[in-house]
């Protein structure tokens, strides 16, 4: 069941808004938080006139590509050392490289705010020297955002629990009993009801709830973030691009998907939630290649790219290319909860490698290099998956 945090019922919540405002004012000085606020502004003119102080991003640099983390601080920061963007203190050392994570931080794992606040120092360290990096919106996020809380992981709301957590959770459980009760004359807030509410509802859920509202400190940046982009000859999107978005831009899909997470489009599904979504597509990554093909070219025409690089869906362990290498899955299972497959996809001159196991390995352009990668594949980082794979294409 979905429970996308409402703003009326947080204003019966005690005003938590409100709260933390005057925690905020009692701890610091009014004449602090202007000087705070005035830095803050200056940083952020700064950031926005990088691309003249610090050199305009160079567009032939290279490309690194990672996929879905899922809440695995530890092995995302070792996928990063690997791909050769930071250093072991977490720090942006690739220069003018752009970096793209596709999606789906959070879930499976505790650690979505480790990981954010590191995708948010790689954006601000990256742009001061020359490079980028885009983090896209997964599945996951868009989840997050829209009360989809099958897949959160306990730790997560453990990680946002604070002194004042049981008092938060008393008042929006007041605040829920009160919103029932006006909506079925029939409901009765019993024992029962309450145990059942209290363990779907565990100390620090409210926090996390407000946290990933759209004008949370998760929400608020992802809704900022994009669903699909383009950089060099290659078009990055989580889930995929199906015939129904062939009629819209980059803008237009990155724009409605923003005004979706937002709460600003009443449509449903929406494209943030339907199956033939940028975020939830799978056609491109599990579709019959014959069946596909002729909708791969059209998606390569329509957006002008040589490639389509896809998270989302996991599967050998490593970096799939289908169709001929035209689309390249790079939904390696990086987190522990899919087995800890360090990888990632490197676009340099012209050329895609997939970086694993501490080797380069050229990624195939045609469907008679398929066999020979897999090998190579096998022997760096076997998985039965891959196995199979293997005598699947076997003459």
């Amino acid at each position: 069941m979905k429970e996308r945090f409402n703003e009326t019922l947080l204003a019966n919540v005690g005003k938590l808004t409100e709260y933390y405002k005057l925690s905020c004012r009692s701890l610091i000085p009014r004449q602090a938080m202007r000087t705070m606020l005035n830095k803050s502004l200056l940083a952020l003119f700064f950031c926005l006139m990088a691309d003249v102080v610090f050199g305009q991003i160079n567009p032939a640099g290279p490309i690194v590509a990672i996929g879905d983390i899922h809440g695995d601080y530890d092995n995302f920061k070792k996928v990063l050392i690997d791909s050769g963007l930071i250093n072991r203190r977490g720090n942006w050392i690739a220069g003018n490289t752009r970096f793209v994570q596709l999606g789906d931080l959070p879930d499976r794992g505790p650690d979505t705010e480790k990981i954010i606040v590191q995708m948010q120092k790689l954006q601000r360290q990256a742009i001061k020297d020359g490079g980028e990096v885009f983090a896209l919106i997964g599945n996951h996020e868009a989840m997050n955002i829209y009360g989809d809380l099958r897949y959160v992981h306990p730790g997560e709301y453990k990680a946002l629990k604070g002194k004042n957590s049981r008092r938060l959770r008393s008042r929006y459980y007041d605040a829920e009993v009160t919103r029932l009760s006006a909506a079925d004359d029939t409901f009765v807030a019993d024992s029962r009801f309450k145990d059942q509410w209290l363990q779907s509802h565990p100390l620090g859920f409210v926090e996390h709830r407000i946290a990933w509202s759209p004008d949370g400190k998760f929400g608020s940046w992802v809704v900022t973030n994009k669903a699909i982009v383009k950089v060099g000859r290659s078009l990055f999107v989580h889930g995929g691009v199906s015939p129904k978005l062939l009629g819209m831009s980059i803008d237009d899909i990155n724009s409605q998907v923003r005004r979706e997470l937002k709460g600003d489009l009443p449509e449903e599904p929406g494209l943030s939630e339907a199956q033939d979504g940028p975020l939830w597509y799978r056609g491109l990554a599990s579709g019959d290649e014959q069946l596909e093909a002729s909708h791969v070219d059209d998606v390569l025409a329509a957006f002008d790219v040589d490639k389509i690089v896809l998270g989302h869906t996991p599967g050998l362990g490593t970096i799939v290319p289908r169709f001929g290498g035209k689309v390249l899955i790079i939904d390696t299972g990086i987190s522990k909860y899919y087995g800890s497959h360090l990888a990632s996809l490197r676009i340099e001159e012209g050329n895609y490698f997939t970086i694993q196991n501490g080797e380069k390995i050229l990624l195939p352009n045609t469907d008679s290099a398929m066999l020979s990668y897999f090998k190579h594949m096998a022997e760096v980082k076997p998985t039965q998956a891959l196995l199979n794979r293997l005598e699947e294409l076997k003459p």
